[in-house]
């Protein structure tokens, strides 16, 4: 900037000065009250959306216990909230099951159906989307069973926009695993965790999700991006049922 226009803003300056009723001019703290650190806070930004669907939660652990059942339970809970009457036992008696081990030494698959016992009483481990799809499809017409499995986190998040929540499989530290394993099955390898963990998503905001979990807490608050690569290595898999039903306006929040 040049002397001469500072000079001249300066002088304009001062003569502002004096035309200002004195109430209106700057003082120092220690000529006027004290700045309170009310006074001192920036002004805060509107609050990100939320969105947050009441939906009903169930207990894998709760009797008749599914020790291994997170599947299913986390089925129950979004065909409850279509206001279907399945309780996750129900669901467990329909679910396909397939060995853990071949007599030639291969694995079941998940994606064919629950590798052992669901129950806990003997070993067992995961069943993947593909069953869990076509057991919803026999409690609900299979045109409003939704598998969005491969697609992006961005299919989750439209469909808790449009009111449905989403069954999903993550870990059960909603955090990547390091320890993957791959099994060798009759129909391919497959990518198998320890800590594989299926929940309900029924809310998020700008940094969080709200979960359902299977263990007991509803509305979990998990961290958004942890989860979400958690789920992504897990196979992006997500199922919603899109059918409206009359209580669920009333059952979303939105703020």
């Amino acid at each position: 900037m040049k002397k001469g226009r500072l000079n001249n803003i300066t002088l304009f300056s001062g003569i502002l000065l004096t035309l200002l009723p004195l109430s209106l001019i700057p003082m120092r703290p220690d000529e006027s009250e004290e700045v309170t650190a009310e006074s001192a806070m920036p002004l805060q930004t509107e609050p990100a959306v939320l969105v947050r669907l009441d939906v009903p939660l169930l207990n894998q652990l709760d009797p008749p216990a599914l020790l291994l059942g997170c599947e299913v339970t986390a089925l129950a809970m979004i065909l409850q909230y279509n206001e279907i009457p399945v309780t996750k036992n129900d669901l467990a008696d329909r679910l396909p099951v397939v060995p853990i081990y071949y007599e030639n030494g291969l694995h079941g698959n998940p994606n064919k159906g629950f590798v052992g016992d669901v129950t806990g009483s003997d070993y067992g481990f995961c069943v993947y989307h593909g069953p869990i799809a076509s057991l919803a499809a026999e409690y609900i017409p299979s045109n409003h069973v939704e598998d969005i499995s491969g697609q992006d986190f961005s299919s989750v998040i439209a469909a808790l926009d449009r009111g449905f929540p989403v069954w999903v499989v993550t870990t059960t530290t909603f955090l990547p695993d390091d320890a993957l394993e791959v099994w060798q099955t009759p129909t391919g390898p497959v990518n198998i965790s320890y800590i594989m963990h299926s929940v309900v998503v029924v809310g998020y905001d700008a940094d969080s999700l709200y979960i359902n979990n299977p263990y007991g807490q509803k509305d979990q608050k998990v961290d958004r991006r942890n989860f979400t690569l958690a789920w992504e290595q897990m196979g992006k898999q997500a199922i919603y049922i899109a059918a409206e039903t009359p209580d669920q306006a009333e059952m979303q929040i939105k703020e």
